[in-house]
Parts: C-alpha cells; sequence; structure tokens
C-alpha cells in the first residue's frame, strides 16, 4: 500500500495531500502538522522533521536524497511512537548545516555525511560521501573507499576500493595517500610494488599522517622501495612515535628498553597507554611489575595489566593470574 493510501486509512487527509502534491513548500506546511504530535519530540523522526521543514530547495545532486528523507519522516510517522523518556534535543547547528547541504553547499555536504558517520548512519553518510564526489572532493572518495572495503554496508570490492583512493590521493587528500600506498605494498588489485608503495608513503608521511611515517621508517630499515637507511629509519620511526602511533610509540619504548634505559622505555610505553593502546597498557603494567625505569609496585602493575585486559589484550590475562596467584 502506498505511503498517500496509508494516510488516508489512518484518517490523515490533510499530509496525504500535501505528500502527494510533492512540492517543498507542501512539505514544509506537512512538517508543521507533524510537529503537533507531542509524541514526535521523542521520537528520532523529531530531527529529521526540524530539518526538511528548513529547506528551501534542492538540487540536482541533492533533490533525490531530500526526497528520500521526506518519504522516511512520513513512513516513520504513520508508526510513531514514544522511543524515549525524555524529549530529543535539537541543536540548531544540525539543521542549519543540513538545510545547507541541501541546497548546494559543498562544505556542509561533507561535514553533514561526516556528521552520519560519526553517529553510525552509515548508510546516509555514504549517500552523502557519493554525492560530495560528484563534485571531486577528496575526502568524499577517501571514505567511499573505506565503505568499500570493510564490506559491510556495501559489498566488497577491491577494484573499486582502488579507484577511490586513488583518486582521493591525486587529489592529495593524506589518508587516501597512506591507504593507496599500502595497497602497493600489499599488492591489493595492482602488483606489488616498493617502489610506488614508498613514493605514496613518503608523500603521506610529509602531510603528517603518523601511520605513514611509522610504514616508511619500516621501508628504510628493510630497503623495501628505498636504499636501506638505519638512521632515516630511526628518524621516521621517532616523528611517528611524536605524532601519536601507538605502534612507534611502543617501538620506541624497547628501543630505550634495549639501551637500558628504563626511564624513557615507561614514558613512551605511558604514552601508548595514555591512548588506551592495549600493549602499551601491559608494557606499563609490565615495568610496574619488574621495575623497569621505576620502583616496583604490584598495585600498578595489576592496575595496568587490568587495563589492558579491558582493552583485549591476552598476554596481560596471564601476567595479572601470575599475580594474584603470587
Amino acid at each position: 500500500m502506498s505511503i498517500i493510501n496509508q494516510l488516508i486509512e489512518r484518517g490523515l487527509n490533510d499530509l496525504a495531500a500535501l505528500y502527494e502534491k510533492h512540492e517543498i513548500p507542501s512539505i514544509q506546511m506537512a512538517m508543521d502538522q507533524m510537529e503537533e504530535n507531542p509524541d514526535l519530540k521523542y521520537s528520532p523522526a523529531y530531527l529529521l522533521v526540524k530539518q526538511i521543514k528548513a529547506v528551501s530547495k534542492t538540487t540536482d545532486l541533492t533533490d533525490a536524497l531530500y526526497w528520500a528523507d521526506v518519504q522516511a519522516v512520513f513512513e516513520e510517522y504513520l508508526f510513531l511512537e514514544k522511543d524515549s523518556q525524555f524529549p530529543f534535543m535539537i541543536e540548531e547547528e544540525q539543521v542549519v548545516q543540513y538545510k545547507e547541504a541541501v541546497e548546494g553547499n559543498v562544505e556542509a555536504m561533507l561535514a553533514l555525511a561526516t556528521n552520519y558517520r560519526l553517529q553510525e548512519y552509515d548508510d546516509l553518510a555514504y549517500n552523502w560521501y557519493q554525492t560530495c564526489a560528484k563534485l571531486e572532493v577528496a575526502e568524499a572518495y577517501y571514505w567511499i573507499g573505506n565503505f568499500i572495503y570493510m564490506g559491510e554496508l556495501v559489498e566488497q570490492d577491491l577494484q573499486a576500493v582502488y579507484e577511490a583512493y586513488k583518486k582521493a590521493a591525486y587529489l592529495e587528500f593524506p589518508d587516501a595517500m597512506n591507504n593507496f600506498g599500502d595497497m602497493y605494498l600489499r599488492g591489493e588489485v595492482v602488483d606489488q610494488d616498493d617502489a610506488k608503495a614508498f613514493y605514496w608513503f613518503e608523500k603521506a608521511a610529509n602531510a603528517g599522517v603518523p601511520e605513514s611515517m611509522y610504514t616508511l621508517g619500516y621501508l628504510y630499515k628493510n630497503g623495501r622501495g628505498i636504499a636501506q637507511d638505519e638512521t632515516l629509519s630511526n628518524e621516521w620511526f621517532e616523528k611517528s612515535a611524536i605524532a601519536g602511533d601507538v605502534f612507534a610509540i611502543n617501538k620506541m619504548g624497547h628501543a630505550a628498553f634495549a639501551e637500558n634505559d628504563g626511564e624513557t622505555a615507561l614514558s613512551w610505553y605511558l604514552k601508548a597507554a595514555e591512548k588506551n593502546d592495549p600493549y602499551g597498557e601491559y608494557n606499563v603494567g609490565f615495568c610496574y611489575e619488574s621495575g623497569i625505569g621505576t620502583e616496583v609496585d604490584v598495585k600498578r602493575a595489576k592496575y595496568w595489566y587490568q587495563k589492558a585486559i579491558l582493552h583485549g589484550d591476552t598476554e596481560a590475562k596471564i601476567r595479572l593470574n601470575a599475580l594474584m596467584k603470587g
């Protein structure tokens, strides 16, 4: 049964007539009527009603997205229930952002896609990223590649992932350059090519991507795609650690430990632990258990092992059990 027929069947003839006109002013009037229902404020549809109500025009790119949202609101309204004990708080910024996106503002489109992604509305995020990609927005191509690679929202297609990362990389989006280089390093879809991998990792590292800095350190250390150079390898590992990559941070801790500099090792491990990295938390626990860079402190060791266990580290569970028995 069509939405119009369902509305009429429920006695919502005015809403049915407004929906049937398929005009923005009529839809705005329908949103006004929906707001008169006190239960609406307790439904997630409340935000979308506010957003749709604010729109005064669409573009060729956004028209289909707007009318899909309109349809979704009407479908939701047909089965409206209180989803919460408390009314949904509407931030004006979210309403303005939607309005500007639908009306053609590219920055608002990207911001809206990002907010949807962070709120785990992946289908909505993906649709808006696709819209941004039609306008050659580098970040949009990058996230499209990620969604396709994950293969949850859409079917995984590594060739499509490659094309999306390539678009974003050539538009010089840093994280895309990293992922594009990684495909050459691993030989995914393309022939494995260390030289091309190095080229893209270097560009991404110079653009500030910590993961790429770490990989450059690895490439220099092993002479892959570039002449082996221990000095440059160590420099990039340290840059990566300073930039916040937890693998690099722990590596710097290991390097200090190997030089019998326990205090420096512990300071590095703590930086990783502060980022909720389970391996860093394990390493901090081990330092306190063994007196590396600090006095032996079993209580603190247990604390850090417990944190590491909560974040999935299995070795920490073995160490904690040993301490509990001891």
